[in-house]
């Protein structure tokens, strides 16, 4: 067993020993079982699901995931079961980011904008498929 501890600035959003854990990130996902080696990765928006059970996953989006051999923490801006996703709001988000890519001219401010667009994607693709839980 791993223990899994998703954090965010709202405080402890998940914590729970596991048998396996599914990460996004940017390299691809990753699975971690107990006495993975240590690693330091960048958190990109997806599922993070425990046992193989994507289903009863949680959201993430954008953050660190720090995995030792007997802990995995992952440091998440935001946490979500399937459930709790706003399908109207992230629409809009999507929208509004979407159509400000498209006026966007500076290179920060486009890659910016391009990390809001794949987080409102991700959160409306997750919710597309598992449904509401």
């Amino acid at each position: 067993m791993i223990k899994v501890e998703i954090v965010t600035p709202k405080g402890l959003a998940f914590s729970k020993e596991v048998n396996s854990v599914n990460i996004p990130t940017v390299e691809g996902e990753i699975g971690v079982l107990e006495k993975h080696m240590y690693l330091m990765t960048l958190l990109k928006p997806g599922l993070v699901y425990f046992d193989g059970k994507a289903e009863e996953g949680i959201t993430v989006t954008y953050g660190f995931v720090d995995v030792t051999p007997e802990k995995v923490i992952i440091l998440a801006e935001e946490a979500y079961t399937i459930g709790e996703i706003d399908v109207g709001k992230e629409k809009e988000e999507f929208e509004k980011w979407a159509r400000k890519l498209a006026t966007a001219q500076a290179m920060e401010e486009i890659e910016e904008i391009t990390k809001q667009v794949e987080r409102a994607r991700t959160l409306l693709e997750l919710v597309e498929r598992f449904g509401r839980v």
